[in-house]
């Protein structure tokens, strides 16, 4: 087959980044405020899991999980705290570790970022049908499947 399909992927890729990117300035923006770098929003969505999910996470599970020296950590939790979205809590039995709590802040904001990225899905799929939806999502969990064999 002569199709090459990659421009098609990364343009639409690309276009949603941008689309979600641009969601979220304007949503930030509007109150004054500057949305997270992509590292720190990829580490608050790690917190806000693992909150969810009701586990305790401490700066060593950051440096490991994304692989980053300890002074990369040490930097983008003292950004977040000072945004407010986090507080390192000292251990009662070792005050030398200190556990990471997402604040009440930080669950307000994913949820103002969760409903903007909905509304950019909503816009995404407008005019198509469940079907067409279905299919497509079939068809690229399929070709992700193929990229792994």
């Amino acid at each position: 087959m002569d199709m090459h399909i990659g421009p098609y992927v990364r343009h639409l890729s690309k276009s949603i980044r941008i689309s979600i990117d641009e969601a979220l300035d304007k949503e930030f923006s509007s109150r004054g405020e500057t949305r997270l770098t992509s590292v720190q929003a990829h580490v608050m969505g790690y917190l806000n899991m693992q909150h969810e999910l009701g586990n305790v996470v401490y700066q060593k599970d950051i440096e490991q999980v994304f692989h980053i020296q300890r002074s990369t950590a040490t930097g983008i939790l003292k950004l977040l705290e000072q945004r407010g979205s986090i507080r390192r809590v000292c251990e009662e039995k070792d005050a030398r570790m200190k556990r990471i709590e997402v604040t009440e802040q930080a669950i307000l904001t994913k949820k103002r970022v969760d409903s903007t990225i909905e509304g950019v899905e909503k816009k995404l799929v407008d005019g198509l049908s469940e079907q067409e939806i279905r299919t497509y999502i079939e068809l690229t969990e399929k070709m992700r499947r193929n990229l792994e064999k």
